[in-house]
């Protein structure tokens, strides 16, 4: 019964994704870490999924992350206002080589709820800019992920348009757990690149600054391929370049602005 309903899930996303849709070229905020300064247009629903894994050794600590369907759906409740709900699938791996110790974590991460607000519209010189807030909320994550901790994520996003062919984004904010008061700084740098209609790509740099602790700074890139206005596939990988960073990481996906 599950394939069943994922068939026919699928048959409908290709079909509502090749409908008349008369909304510009959507811009997502995947498959990079930069999130966009701009909305979905009003009234309108977009949803961006995909699958992530990870892998990491570290003193003898063998790990691997997979995530499944991640998931961000957008809804434009107002000009220049949306928001925001992410849900995902995750299972991590962990061997400790030395003892050959292993423990498996499965289940549902917390959940994100969230908004964005386009607060400058740019122009030429000046640049989008959007408000970006999401908390977390542990209780309605699976027992495996479930800290009890409250994440509240606040950005600063940025993004400029240079030419036909290049832009540039940036995120700068705090990622702030109430329950331990820990303060984490995050920042994002992406240049997009417009290398023919079907096809872009991107390379990014981006980190976390934990109070009091090794920083973990980390480079990606990747591509995207828009089929129509409404739908665009990714992949994209990366890998750290610190000692707190996971040796690697990629991902695919796809995003769907569904048709009024």
């Amino acid at each position: 019964m599950k394939h069943v309903f994922l068939v026919i899930l699928c048959l409908y996303i290709v079909h509502a994704a090749f409908s008349q849709d008369d909304n510009p070229p959507m811009v997502t905020d995947r498959p990079d870490r930069t999130e966009s300064a701009v909305t979905v247009p009003i009234r309108t629903f977009q949803i961006e999924s995909g699958f992530n894994f990870g892998w990491d050794k570290n003193e003898g600590i063998a790990i691997k992350e997979l995530g499944f369907n991640g998931t961000l759906f957008r809804y434009g409740i107002a000009d220049r206002f949306e928001a925001r709900v992410g849900v995902a699938y995750a299972g991590v791996d962990e061997e400790n080589e030395i003892t050959e110790e292993k423990t498996s974590l499965n289940g549902f991460v917390p959940l994100v709820i969230g908004f964005k607000w386009n607060f400058i519209h740019g122009d030429g010189p000046i640049p989008s800019m959007a408000l970006l807030s999401h908390i977390d909320l542990p209780f309605a994550a699976s027992k495996d992920f479930d800290d009890g901790n409250v994440l509240h994520n606040i950005i600063f996003s940025g993004s400029w348009y240079l030419s036909k062919v290049f832009s540039f984004g940036f995120n700068f904010g705090s990622r702030i757990d109430w329950k331990q008061s820990d303060f984490t700084t995050v920042y994002t740098t992406a240049l997009g690149i417009s290398i023919a209609k079907w096809l872009g790509a991107f390379v990014e740099l981006y980190g976390f600054l934990p109070a009091g602790e090794y920083s973990d700074h980390r480079f990606d890139m990747g591509f995207t391929f828009p089929v129509r206005n409404n739908l665009q596939f990714d992949v994209s990988g990366g890998m750290g370049i610190s000692k707190n960073s996971p040796d690697g990481f990629a991902s695919f996906g796809f995003a769907w602005r569904i048709p009024r």
